[in-house]
């Protein structure tokens, strides 16, 4: 059935743009369908690239054919202008559009809405600026600042991406979705507006802090380094968890718990100033960020390596200086072949 959420599971742009109830969604302002769809990108934030261009596309062929389709704002500005004209529920109605005027024809609900309907019928509704659903993300070894409209900042890592609407500074609440890693510095607002980062079914609430979320596998970790934040599982509040600076809060994925430590919040936010902070930190930690950061595979001779450890900053430049550092501390002889680095002593 469409109106169930696994119908859509693997659906492309062009299926979106094709399907008649995501259609509906686009072009019409009905409250049930403005539901299941925001609860749908919640759920499977890796479709929102998908959808965002599957809206387009719908969009696009409305004005080849000479029509505008109404904006979120438009939609919530009619229905708005028509709940105040009435006490009771409006069930049903249908938007025409032609030649770029829009029109609006409701049932006869009360003798009261045919005024409403000749006011829409002549003048268009007020035009505010469209909030659209916007993707920003990063290729192999880019790096990527992005300041919000609320004047937060997200430090994108590598192969990482994070989906919000273009009007954040003036929603109600502040949400965003993160795959991947990045590093967060969040603006405080006066009025004490959440901000809300969610990844991997797991929700982040902060007010004004910095922190960096590593989102690259189930085993979700977030790293304090300012402010106080809460993480909580999105279905079950009661695991809720609250950070204070130099604290780590990472997912067991097995015991579906919360586990947190104290730790060196260097490594987990010096990579946004183009380098690497470690400290004690041992090669399988290392190799394991150059696989999430360069896309490489490592090949250990013997197992003993990968407990070996390094302290050390070392600059976030191309690989093979990279590998060059940790080969001379660890005396250690690293080569790269066919996208795999053979470590060997």
């Amino acid at each position: 059935m469409e109106n169930n959420h696994s119908y859509f599971d693997g659906f492309t742009e062009d299926q979106f743009a094709a399907n008649n109830y995501f259609r509906q969604w686009v072009l019409y302002a009905e409250i049930d369908k403005e539901e299941f769809w925001n609860n749908y990108l919640q759920k499977n934030p890796q479709q929102q690239p998908a959808i965002l261009r599957a809206r387009k596309k719908v969009q696009a062929s409305l004005i080849q054919h000479g029509i505008q389709p109404l904006t979120t704002e438009e939609k919530l500005t009619l229905k708005h202008a028509i709940y105040q004209q009435i006490n009771q529920p409006v069930k049903s109605f249908t938007l025409l559009r032609q030649k770029g005027i829009q029109l609006l024809k409701v049932a006869a609900i009360v003798s009261g809405m045919v005024m409403m309907t000749a006011y829409f019928l002549n003048k268009k509704p007020a035009i505010v600026t469209a909030a659209a659903l916007l993707v920003q993300r990063t290729g192999v070894k880019e790096i990527k600042e992005i300041l919000l409209a609320d004047s937060s900042v997200v430090i994108l890592n590598a192969n990482s991406s994070i989906t919000y609407n273009s009007n954040i500074g003036n929603n109600e609440n502040r949400e965003i979705t993160l795959e991947g890693n990045a590093f967060f510095k969040i603006k405080k607002k006066a009025d004490h507006r959440p901000f809300t980062v969610h990844t991997n079914s797991i929700s982040i609430a902060v007010l004004g802090t910095e922190f960096n979320v590593d989102a690259r596998s189930k085993a979700t970790a977030i790293v304090l380094t300012n402010g106080k934040v809460r993480v909580s599982a999105d279905n079950n509040s009661s695991t809720a968890v609250y950070m204070s600076p130099g604290e780590k809060v990472q997912l067991d994925t097995l015991h579906h718990a919360f586990i947190k430590s104290t730790t060196n919040t260097l490594m987990y936010s010096a990579w946004t100033e183009g380098k690497w902070n470690f400290s004690s930190t041992s090669l399988l930690d290392i190799t394991n960020l150059i696989h999430e950061y360069y896309g490489v595979e490592t090949v250990f001779s013997k197992e003993k390596i990968k407990r070996l450890k390094i302290s050390a900053v070392i600059p976030v430049t191309d690989l093979a200086s990279f590998t060059n550092i940790i080969s001379k501390t660890l005396n250690l002889k690293i080569k790269e072949e066919h996208n795999q680095l053979h470590i060997q002593f």
